[in-house]
């Protein structure tokens, strides 16, 4: 050991024992000190109503924040607490503000801090139905004392007959010529029904506008058919060449004689069919098959173009030029007997 060394040791001994008490005091009270001032944090308190308080402290709890602070949260309020690096932090407390809700006549509130039309009636329980509606609409950020309209839709549907009118057709026949004020019903006419469907569009219980959205024909009208006396009208549908002068503009021959009338079902002697337009003839005479033009030889009965394809007795024996087919026995016996010019036209 040096003299240096020894001079230091017997210093450092003749320090008093007071001096290292105090030496370690003050140390033990500057690192507490330092230990403090790293735990104590600024916190800002503050509300959406304007309410602000500064606190120095180490407590970091938001409750004992805020009743340290006075500004206090309720239930429906929204807390939020942030620190920031080093020692600075903030605790803010979004009120809660009431939001009205007419709904199915009646008001209701709730209270909410933030959120949109749509989280305020999730809130209140209120459920939409698919064509419900609100006003503002549902995305629309809620606002304090916002009253918000619930639209009740519905679409409702309506069934009405409503009836279609029949027409009357008329039929024209020189057929009557000897009673010219005769006319037959040959079809009673029915109206038609139509159900029209007719869509209400409902709101809140009222009536906001209406709609045809479907009509269906459930009965088809009928047309009265009636057949009438009209001057040189055919009986036959027949067509052929234009009539001029009451005879065709084209024939080969014209044959005058007696005509009679008939009706009845099946085809003729021909092994064609019976219709108005279809005669007996003497095939030796007139063959099966020929067309021609039958008018009464005064012009006031117009049986129109035929075609031959029956036969009968008294056609044979010459005692009858043709036999005019009617479709009813009615009509047949109205015909009777006619004195007839017959145009070969074929």
């Amino acid at each position: 050991m040096t003299k240096f060394t020894e001079h230091l040791r017997r210093r450092w001994l003749a320090i008093p024992a007071r001096v290292w008490a105090c030496l370690l005091t003050l140390c033990c009270l500057s690192l507490t000190l330092c230990a403090l001032v790293l735990s104590i944090n600024v916190v800002y308190v503050s509300d959406s109503q304007g309410n602000r308080r500064m606190l120095v402290t180490a407590v970091s709890n938001p409750e004992q924040l805020m009743e340290m602070s006075g500004i206090l949260a309720e239930e429906e309020d929204d807390v939020y607490y942030t620190a920031y690096n080093g020692n600075l932090a903030s605790l803010n407390i979004q009120k809660a503000f009431p939001v009205y809700i007419h709904v199915d006549g009646t008001l209701q509130s709730v209270k909410m801090s933030a959120g949109t039309v749509k989280q305020a009636l999730a809130e209140a329980g209120i459920e939409l139905s698919e064509h419900d509606y609100t006003e503002p609409s549902l995305h629309t950020p809620v606002e304090e004392g916002m009253e918000i309209e619930v639209h009740r839709v519905q679409y409702l549907d309506s069934h009405t007959e409503e009836s279609i009118p029949f027409e009357t057709e008329y039929r024209y026949t020189s057929l009557y010529h000897r009673r010219k004020g005769t006319s037959v019903v040959l079809q009673q006419g029915r109206e038609g029904k139509d159900v029209v469907t007719t869509r209400s569009r409902v709101v809140n219980g009222e009536v906001e506008s209406s709609n045809v959205v479907s009509v269906e024909r459930t009965i088809e009208p009928r047309n009265a058919i009636i057949k009438a006396y009209k001057a040189g009208a055919p009986v036959s549908d027949m067509q052929g060449p234009e009539i001029v002068n009451g005879a065709p503009a084209n024939y080969t021959r014209v044959l005058t004689g007696r005509a009679t009338a008939y009706s009845g079902k099946g085809r003729g002697a021909s092994g064609l069919g019976l219709y108005e337009g279809t005669v007996a003839v003497d095939p030796n005479v007139i063959p099966y098959g020929t067309k021609m033009y039958i008018t009464s030889t005064d012009g006031k009965f117009v049986y129109g173009y035929a075609i031959a394809t029956d036969t009968g007795t008294a056609l044979r024996d010459g005692q009858v030029l043709v036999d005019l087919f009617f479709e009813s026995h009615a009509d047949a016996l109205t015909a009777a007997v006619h004195e007839v010019n017959v145009y070969i036209v074929g």
